[in-house]
């Protein structure tokens, strides 16, 4: 059980229905725990939102690069949630079922091009360690300067994600099924 209520469009604090109807706006029908877990905070929740909506939609670098990166967050800090949904929008990017099974093991795994490699090796630097190897940083070059900089944001974004999810212990939706 989540450590703080989800809220519904009565419960939202301070009679934030615009918020709440943002989110649905935004995430859809049934918005994700994490979202209405946040949403006990409205101004907080606002922030969360514009920087969830711009990495989702105003980064230049490739989704599967995306999408790659933020299951290695969740696999490397045990967030099944992240894990759960990221794996299904993985799929939906265009990685494959494959490569995530494979992704501990991608150093190795013939499932994977050098490019993915490195975009996973720099992801899982940054989650264990804090800081990557210039060697890890290098092998990034083929994105260009400012994708380099979305990734690594995403990358740090997502870090934080999972450092709500896991305290608060978000609970997966009721309509959600890992495809």
């Amino acid at each position: 059980m989540a450590r703080i209520p989800y809220v519904s469009r009565e419960t939202i604090p301070d009679g934030r229905v615009d918020l709440y109807d943002r989110l649905i706006a935004e995430r859809g029908a049934n918005p994700e725990h994490i979202f209405l877990a946040l949403a006990n905070a409205p101004s907080l929740t606002e922030a969360v939102l514009g920087m969830a909506t711009a990495l989702r939609k105003q980064t230049s670098f490739p989704r599967v690069f995306r999408e790659l990166a933020v299951v290695m967050v969740g696999v490397l800090t045990n967030a099944t949630y992240e894990v759960d949904h990221h794996w299904n929008a993985a799929l939906s990017a265009g990685v494959r079922r494959e490569q995530l099974e494979n992704l501990q093991d991608f150093e190795k795994s013939e499932h994977f091009t050098a490019e993915e490699r490195a975009v996973v090796r720099l992801a899982k630097e940054a989650t264990l360690e804090g800081h990557v190897s210039d060697s890890t940083w290098a092998a990034t070059t083929f994105l260009g300067q400012q994708q380099r900089l979305e990734l690594l944001v995403t990358i740090a974004w997502y870090n934080c994600v999972v450092r709500i999810l896991l305290p608060l212990q978000i609970e997966k939706e009721s309509w959600f099924v890992r495809q």
